[in-house]
């Protein structure tokens, strides 16, 4: 059973009723009209999948007409004609005007519903298609909308840079950066640490209700994996050769090293230790 709707245009009663009931009866989900007018005041109000039409309806517009209006107005719909008149001309100009397959009367029931299975399943496959470029223009659109918050955001920290390199010593440059640091992810305890020739990390700035060490042996690479300064998430990172960030949470974070605005951020730290 098809459950996308299906109008049917016919302005012969009988001929309508018939095949109104006779598809329903096949499992289909059909309406029917006995007008290209009515056909149009209907799909204003509601979406059909489908509408298959007579093409001569004396006292309104043809058939083809009625399928122009449809291709114009509702693209995502498809139009089958039925026609007793199938020359090759009424054939092109149909499908010029936009149907999708022609149905010769006179015709067996089992003749339009090939066609029209046939049209619903292409109905089908063009809405996944629609779906489709709707979710990829979406992606896209987000993609390029953080691609330039990403630019942006590389602007203003160069601009802090540039701010923290006038202050001409470490300590005012470095409290700018922290500052950043400190608005975005909002840690608990920081601290910046470098090291010195005595082979030890040496505190340049710290923050935090909780004192931090001022000497660090040389740590191994990488993230602290258990607490050591007393926070229920701590990181400790490598900035470059020369010295290390502290970062610690009283509670879990949504902090990641991954943060393509925290490696900006780390390399404009490391760049204020190595001028310092």
């Amino acid at each position: 059973m098809n459950s996308r709707p299906v109008l049917i245009v016919e302005d012969e009663d009988d001929v309508r009723d018939s095949l109104h009931e006779a598809l329903q009866h096949q499992g289909f989900v059909v309406e029917a009209v006995a007008s290209a007018e009515e056909a149009l005041l209907v799909l204003a109000q509601r979406t059909f999948a489908v509408v298959v039409t007579d093409l001569h309806m004396p006292g309104g517009k043809t058939g083809l007409e009625l399928i122009a209006v449809i291709r114009h107005r509702y693209p995502e719909t498809l139009a089958i004609l039925i026609t007793a008149y199938a020359t090759l001309e009424t054939s092109i100009d149909a499908l010029k005007k936009g149907a999708y397959d022609l149905v010769q009367k006179p015709f067996r029931l089992a003749e339009l519903e090939v066609v029209l299975n046939r049209a619903l399943d292409h109905a089908h496959l063009l809405n996944q298609l629609r779906a489709y470029q709707e979710e990829l223009e979406g992606r896209i659109h987000s993609r390029t909308r953080e691609l330039q918050e990403v630019h942006q955001q590389a602007l203003a920290l160069c601009d802090i840079s540039l701010q923290a390199l006038e202050a001409r010593a470490v300590d005012p440059a470095l409290d700018i950066l922290l500052d950043r640091l400190a608005s975005h992810w909002a840690p608990d305890g920081l601290a910046c640490y470098r090291r010195r020739g005595d082979g030890y990390l040496h505190r340049l700035r710290d923050r935090g209700a909780r004192p931090l060490p001022e000497i660090l042996k040389r740590p191994e690479p990488g993230p602290l994996h258990s607490p050591r300064f007393g926070y229920a998430e701590e990181f400790l990172i490598p900035l470059g050769s020369t010295g290390w960030l502290y970062l610690g949470f009283e509670h879990r974070s949504a902090f990641t090293e991954q943060d393509s605005d925290f490696l900006l951020l780390s390399r404009h730290l490391e760049l204020v230790l190595l001028v310092e």
